[in-house]
């Protein structure tokens, strides 16, 4: 996938690294390289996983900085693929407040690329009514291939 992506990830990699001992709680560390190893072993070799592991290591990353896990790092990660992180959350919130109905896989129905490669709009269905508009702008341009 494209290098940027690659470098973000290596960067959040390297900042979870040097953060990651600020974590109190032994098992919260163990954790926390359970889902980095978890992380590090899907393949970027196309926009959506290069997308849902980035996702994954951002909202990590956040947590390490601010030395408290919550949310699906509480957990070890499952043996089984990755479902996005909005839909995972969606499903915490779900089992946490019995009249949400749980999320499904949410699929994109506008994918847009601008012709100068410096911006990018999705829109997705939000299951039972919603939408969820993503945009990426780069000055450099953006390397996003279907």
């Amino acid at each position: 996938m494209a290098t940027q992506d690659n470098i973000e990830f290596k960067n959040a990699q390297h900042d979870i690294a040097m953060h990651s001992h600020d974590l109190a709680n032994p098992y919260d560390r163990v954790r926390c390289s359970e889902w980095v190893r978890k992380l590090t072993g899907i393949p970027d070799d196309n926009l959506e996983t290069a997308k849902l592991r980035n996702e994954y290591i951002q909202f990590l990353r956040i947590q390490v900085r601010n030395k408290f896990l919550h949310g699906p790092f509480t957990k070890p990660p499952p043996e089984s693929d990755l479902c996005s992180l909005a839909e995972h959350l969606g499903n915490m919130l779900a089992s946490e407040v019995p009249f949400l109905q749980r999320t499904g896989p949410i699929m994109p129905m506008l994918y847009h690329k601008a012709p100068d490669g410096r911006a990018f709009v999705s829109a997705q269905q939000i299951p039972n009514g919603g939408v969820l508009c993503y945009m990426a702008v780069s000055p450099d341009g953006l390397d996003i291939k279907n």
